[in-house]
């Protein structure tokens, strides 16, 4: 992940990849944590929330926008999109890009990526398009797996639906701070 000192742009310094072996365990650790993003993008998209929550830590938080509460615990994240994966949506994609990772540790990782996404539905609403972006920290649980400890999803436009936001990409932390209230 980069970021600018004094006009220039820096790599933020990222512990733990001094040898061989930990500079292959790195490359190893950003591909399985980029899979996390394919998952619960294909999950989404697919309406199936057990597979959203499997991507969570059994204490992981949702944050689904700026000023939103975050909703915490696998179970709960299970039921929020039992609900929003709702049986009207006929189609569903997403498109991942901008993915940035920095790792705090061997054990922990922040992740920024951008997304765009784009669904119909069966009951006659008009075709919803989102893009935004995704700021998540996941951790290396006991298991080997990398899963979400936080997950915030905010837009910087959202059409074709009743609510629509827009531009909560505007003053955010960089390097990104996912975590947020509950």
């Amino acid at each position: 992940m980069k970021y600018v000192i004094e006009g220039k742009m820096c790599s933020i310094p990222q512990p733990g990849a001094e040898s061989l072996e930990q500079r292959i365990e790195r490359l190893e650790a950003r591909s399985d944590i980029m899979e996390i993003l394919f998952h619960y993008t294909r999950c989404v998209d697919r309406g199936d929330a057990a597979g959203v929550a499997s991507c969570y830590t059994e204490d992981g938080c949702f944050y689904p926008g700026d000023n939103m509460p975050g909703i915490q615990g696998k179970d709960r994240i299970f039921r929020l999109f039992t609900r929003l994966l709702e049986p009207s949506v006929q189609t569903c994609a997403h498109h991942i890009c901008n993915q940035q990772l920095c790792f705090l540790s061997r054990e922990e990782a922040l992740v920024y990526a951008c997304f765009r996404s784009c669904k119909t539905f069966s009951d006659g609403r008009p075709e919803e398009n989102c893009w935004g972006g995704y700021e998540l920290r996941v951790l290396r649980e006991a298991d080997g797996q990398w899963r979400i400890k936080s997950h915030k999803c905010f837009m910087n436009n959202q059409t074709g639906c009743e609510t629509p936001r827009q531009r909560e990409q505007l003053d955010r932390p960089w390097p990104p701070l996912p975590e947020y209230r509950l």
